[in-house]
């Protein structure tokens, strides 16, 4: 899949209105996220922009105020860290479109970078409104999409305003359906997929959809667990997601020779950090213990598929990450970024990015996605909103 991407040619002094994904943790009014994060990776793209002149709208919801002006979801923070990236003051507009935003941006030079109050306080934004689209593209000339993990929402600064202006895809959102791209339509082979975390909803449809194509999929994390019930296996007290057991006995029968599942689980009787472990054999779990993690034979297993692949795409934990349970995980995002350059490797989920960036290696894959929702609902074939609109 090709995206429209905006040429340098002429940007000077045009008005460019940017929605980024700058959805982070915020504590003491900061933002939180290391040099890989959501906010930094936008900052790439607005500073291409600034370079070539451009005056430029950053625009961007943070959290869930339910359409209400709310001051604990300001971007505020996101404004400091934007500051800190670009080397300059981004100043934050007192609205988000309206007269008085307006007159804001006729201030503005070039090189000059705006970032618009919570596009989510307007109600209209998660509604999609045609009028909170129009009011957006009155303040600009040209419309970026940079923001992928947005993208499957149909919202009025993701979705709307592509039919009120010029619309185009930054750089970060180019890079992310290029490679994805690649591995939907024709991965090299062998391909192996490795999923983790706990929403069957979620992980089910990207398995089904690769089911063919893939060579290998690894199944670890809550997911795995729901997997192993489905089996008839004894899971104890493990969490898991109890909806997708018959999904999951579906998806086993199709999927026989290349659904891989534990043969070994990390136990334990308490979710606390320090708890006591045991490694023991899938049959083996007692009513009283969870599973809070893979086994060291079955991570060995994945990393022994993934010396020989061409392709590897992995989303989500193996592991209960927030317990301190996260060898498995960790184990594989190490094996995986020794792949790159020798396969395309590609890495997303929300818990993701923070260890990788722990680890010291989150620069060290094909793609470390932005997107949580947005890179399963593309790998499962679904229709992103924000992405249809740019289709060169």
């Amino acid at each position: 899949m090709r995206l429209r991407t905006l040429k340098p040619e002429g940007l000077a002094g045009k008005r460019v209105l940017v929605r980024i994904d700058g959805n982070v943790p915020v504590r003491a009014g900061r933002a939180v996220e290391g040099n890989y994060g959501r906010i930094a990776r936008a900052a790439v793209g607005i500073e291409w922009l600034r370079q070539h002149g451009a005056r430029t709208i950053v625009v961007t919801h943070l959290g869930r105020p339910a359409g209400k002006r709310v001051s604990a979801y300001s971007v505020r923070p996101v404004a400091k860290r934007l500051s800190e990236l670009l080397g300059m003051k981004v100043a934050v507009a007192r609205g988000i479109a309206g007269p008085v935003v307006e007159r804001t941006v006729a201030r503005m030079n070039d090189g000059d970078v705006l970032l618009l109050e919570n596009v989510r306080f307007d109600p209209r934004e998660e509604e999609n409104s045609p009028s909170l689209a129009r009011a957006l593209a009155a303040l600009a000339d040209v419309y970026v999409n940079d923001g992928f993990g947005v993208s499957h929402r149909a919202h009025a600064s993701v979705d709307a305003i592509t039919s009120e202006l010029p619309s185009y895809a930054g750089p970060l959102m180019a890079k992310e359906i290029q490679v994805l791209s690649s591995v939907v339509d024709k991965p090299a082979h062998p391909f192996v997929l490795a999923m983790g975390g706990l929403k069957m909803a979620d992980k089910i449809p990207v398995m089904e959809r690769l089911l063919p194509t893939a060579d290998a999929i690894f199944v670890g994390g809550a997911l795995a667990t729901a997997f192993l019930k489905a089996q008839g296996l004894e899971v104890g007290a493990s969490v898991y997601d109890e909806a997708g057991v018959e999904a999951a006995r579906k998806l086993l029968k199709k999927g026989e020779g290349k659904i891989r599942l534990p043969a070994d689980v990390l136990v334990a009787k308490s979710l606390r950090r320090g708890a006591k472990t045991r490694v023991v054999s899938v049959d083996a779990v007692q009513p009283n213990e969870r599973i809070v993690d893979v086994g060291p034979a079955s991570v060995a297993a994945a990393l022994a598929a993934f010396k020989t692949a061409k392709t590897v795409v992995w989303n989500g934990p193996f592991g209960y990450g927030e317990g301190g349970f996260r060898d498995a995980s960790e184990r594989l995002a190490r094996g995986i970024s020794a792949r790159t350059g020798k396969a395309i490797t590609v890495v997303g989920g929300g818990d993701t990015v923070p260890m990788v960036e722990e680890l010291g290696i989150a620069d060290a894959f094909t793609l470390l996605s932005t997107g949580g929702g947005a890179m399963l609902e593309f790998l499962a074939g679904k229709k992103l909103p924000g992405v249809e609109a740019l289709k060169a």
